[in-house]
């Protein structure tokens, strides 16, 4: 045992293997706990009703939570209960997070910024994030990968400290999973992640897509192929741009699950076997109410928050549904989720003032996949923009160019000005994101 310690303090990358996997040990007694076996166990036999979890939420409102006292719940008739509720903004939960909490159990607290870069914090219990982590175990049983099955994980968080260091991942023993600090990413160092991806075989992926696709692109270019099977990829917190998934899927042969949630504890959407979307009503209802054309905005009613309830909640994301009717929600009607589009401010506006989001940008490359490596295009004024680009030698800067600015300008219109910046590498944010478009216009942030 001494010289194993003698081994890892004579290591700094190794003592960080030691520390990550003490830290990946805390994380399992806490996560994977008996709470956390009898949730997975309910879902894997459908054990949960939607109507039943509503009213139970509704009595605990009116019981616990001194923002909802003494609501009256009509058993009978939750669902009109329920849509007499008032709507939730950030600002109640920000100003008024005691008010709407229940402060009972072993709390802990999540906190998340989104894209406007405010702090919000919600309280959750052991029964919340065990009640958590069972559904998100549970979407992944769906796609045959088991608890614990060896996964790679491409985090934002600060798990390697050496800059430019070709060895940015670390082990967490315990829990049989690689992270990846993706914050570290460039096209220098992906042949040796994807030659530790190799070594480790993992089982599935997850974590941020952009750096994902950042590895299959490097797999694509180089002809290199995934020699073990991975039976799925979970990406996580940006959104899946079509070219991405198409990228992923075929680089490693595999299918591509993506999945809608939140730090503030929204419920669960994401793709079925066959790739279409899944509401997850044993974790929440969804309302949806019309913007334009096919877009909707969402309000989301959680089932998995009782410390802090996220109830009617105004999370500011959107998703397109084929529909006319003005308003639909997941616990009485029946529609099909085409896709999620992410927050009402990561949009563009054209010349003629019509919105275009990430998706309909990815057209923007398409044939080009193989020379553009990663793009980002930011609105700086109204007809104002600027695309950063990090592209292959291949890429013609004359022939190329042109047909991007050709195809710009039939997206967002004549009058646009677009200026080109080149870059080894586009720019994350700090917690490791990648943001695919960017408006920096203030009339459409929140």
């Amino acid at each position: 045992m001494k010289q194993l310690l003698n081994v890892y303090y004579k290591s700094p990358i190794m003592l960080q293997h030691l520390f990550t996997s003490l830290y990946g040990y805390k994380l399992k007694r806490d996560r994977y706990n008996r709470l956390y076996r009898d949730y997975l166990e309910d879902y894997i036999h459908h054990r949960i009703s939607p109507a039943e979890e509503l009213l139970k939420l509704l009595q605990h409102l009116s019981a616990n939570i001194e923002a909802y006292k003494g609501i009256e719940v009509d058993e009978e008739d939750v669902e009109n209960t329920f849509m007499s509720l008032p709507f939730t903004v950030k600002d109640d939960l920000r100003k008024e997070l005691s008010h709407r909490s229940h402060l009972k159990g072993q709390l802990r607290q999540n906190r998340t910024s989104g894209t406007t870069g405010e702090n919000l914090i919600v309280h959750n219990s052991e029964h919340d994030r065990a009640k958590r982590m069972a559904y998100l175990d549970y979407i992944k049983l769906l796609h045959g990968v088991k608890p614990f099955s060896k996964r790679a994980s491409f985090t934002g968080h600060e798990i390697s400290q050496e800059q430019n260091s070709k060895v940015v991942w670390r082990y967490n023993f315990p829990i049989n999973q690689v992270l990846y600090a993706t914050y570290q990413f460039n096209h220098q160092n992906m042949k040796f992640i994807f030659d530790n991806l190799k070594k480790q075989n993992p089982v599935s992926l997850d974590g941020y897509p952009s750096a994902i696709h950042m590895i299959a692109k490097y797999m694509l270019q180089n002809k290199k192929t995934a020699h073990w099977k991975i039976k799925a990829v979970f990406p996580t917190a940006e959104v899946l741009a079509p070219h991405v998934k198409k990228d992923i899927e075929t680089a490693f042969k595999t299918t591509v699950v993506d999945q809608y949630a939140s730090s503030e504890g929204a419920p669960f959407i994401y793709t079925n076997t066959d790739g279409k979307y899944t509401v997850g009503h044993e974790t929440g209802i969804f309302e949806f109410f019309k913007v334009d054309g096919n877009i909707y905005e969402m309000v989301v009613t959680s089932f998995l928050n009782y410390a802090t309830p996220i109830i009617r909640y105004k999370i500011g994301d959107r998703a397109e549904i084929k529909s006319d009717k003005p308003y639909l929600n997941s616990f009485t009607d029946d529609f099909q989720v085409e896709r999620i589009i992410g927050r009402k401010s990561d949009y563009l506006i054209g010349s003629n003032n019509n919105k275009v989001t990430d998706v309909n940008i990815s057209w923007i490359i398409d044939g080009l996949e193989e020379k553009v490596v990663q793009f980002q295009l930011i609105q700086k004024a109204r007809n104002k923009f600027v695309m950063n680009l990090a592209v292959e030698e291949t890429f013609n800067r004359k022939k190329d160019l042109l047909e991007i600015k050709e195809r710009l300008d039939r997206k967002f219109g004549s009058g646009c000005q677009f200026d080109f910046i080149f870059l080894k590498d586009i720019p994350r944010e700090k917690n490791g994101k990648i943001r695919f478009i960017i408006n920096e216009m203030g009339e459409v942030h929140e």
